[in-house]
């Protein structure tokens, strides 16, 4: 069974998209807003104490307003403990609309407040994952049910209480169904869309030998140039000079340096671009990353330098390791973009990223990329 789509939330699995905007809450508290107005005029001589039902209809209004401010932009992502105060105003919402309509001879199928809390719980869909939102709703049409009873049962009212419980929790019921199916889709279908991300990255078995024969092979042709004629002229004198000794040793040497510079090259070094990455990795941990991560980050680098707005030789990488073995990156360059368009170009690697990283974050204005790789064991 796929548990990831069950704890992950849109927003976390897909920053950028539509359904994550701020708009969303706007929306949604909008309706419940107009709903419950509406609702209170229309059955306004049936209502105790109505001035108090539209106190309670401001607390839901604040609710949808409280997840919209904590979702604009650069604000990070949406966490449990961000959703307690638009739930907390939602439950007082609820208690007081309950306390307005003790005396009340309006019907529960007619009462508002449960439509109000439904749309915080749909408010709050795109930020949290499933099983946040099916918590959330299992709370909420309990509270629903109960105040239904407390003040709708009563011996003029036609429904019983079970009836009166389901009528007055439906609406409850029917959003956290809807909003749970909701994340579920979009959560799953997601990560399809993001598990073939990015380029291939053979084993490390396999790269490392791809890598050492690559590295033979220029080496010897570099230096070919400039060893084959010597041994033809030691072997047409038919004497080793003084001169030919020095000679042999410094291109030995050089051989050397070589081989050591390519044996102490990271992966990250090796890949073919327009001008050169400037890498700081002194404890060689970029060679610990997974296949994953090494994808998503190789297909971000080569889209960044293959873009003529990136100046050459910008990209500047480095990678620290921590006590509990994770590994914090951070990215730079420099791309003549704006704003808007130099998003739209790191988003599709920024989300793949999303899925192997943990804690990524992106600057626009400060063109700096940071993001966290979860512990791993030294080789």
């Amino acid at each position: 069974m796929d548990t990831e789509s069950f704890t992950v939330s849109p927003q976390q699995i897909d920053p950028l998209s539509w359904y994550t905007r701020p708009l969303v809450p706007v929306v949604l508290g909008t309706i419940a807003g107009l709903y419950s107005i509406g609702s209170i005029a229309l059955t306004w001589t049936q209502l105790a104490v109505p001035l108090l039902d539209l106190a309670a209809v401001a607390l839901i209004l604040a609710a949808c307003l409280t997840v919209q401010f904590r979702t604009r932009p650069m604000r990070g992502m949406f966490a449990l403990r961000h959703a307690l105060l638009p739930l907390a105003l939602a439950a007082v919402s609820l208690a007081v609309s309950t306390v307005a309509n003790l005396d009340s001879t309006l019907a529960v199928q007619f009462w508002w407040a449960p439509v109000g809390v439904a749309t915080v719980i749909g408010a709050l869909a795109p930020y949290s994952s499933v099983r946040a939102v099916l918590v959330y709703g299992a709370i909420f049409s309990v509270l629903c049910g109960a105040a239904s009873n407390l003040a709708f049962l009563a011996p003029v009212r036609v429904w019983p209480p079970l009836s009166t419980s389901v009528i007055g929790a439906s609406s409850v019921i029917i959003a956290t169904v809807a909003a749970s199916v909701f994340s579920w889709s979009i959560v799953s279908r997601t990560r399809i869309l993001f598990s073939g991300a990015g380029s291939v990255v053979p084993d490390d078995s396999i790269a490392q030998a791809r890598a050492a024969n690559h590295v033979e092979r220029t080496t010897v042709a570099r230096l070919g140039t400039r060893v084959a004629p010597f041994l033809e002229a030691v072997a047409d004198a038919g004497v080793v000079t003084e001169a030919d000794r020095a000679l042999a040793g410094q291109l030995a040497r050089r051989l050397r340096s070589d081989l050591v510079d390519s044996a102490n090259r990271n992966w990250l070094e090796s890949i073919p671009v327009r001008g050169r990455i400037f890498v700081v990795d002194p404890e060689r941990r970029a060679n610990t990353m997974s296949t994953g991560q090494r994808s998503a980050l190789r297909g971000l680098v080569l889209a960044a330098l293959s873009n003529p707005t990136t100046d050459a030789g910008s990209l500047f990488i480095e990678l620290r390791g921590h006590d509990d073995g994770s590994i914090a990156v951070a990215l730079s360059l420099d791309l003549d973009l704006p704003e808007g368009r130099r998003s739209m170009m790191i988003a599709p690697y920024f989300l793949a990223l999303q899925l192997a990283v943990d804690e990524v974050t992106w600057d626009p204005a400060g063109e700096l990329l940071r993001f966290e790789l979860p512990g791993t064991e030294r080789p």
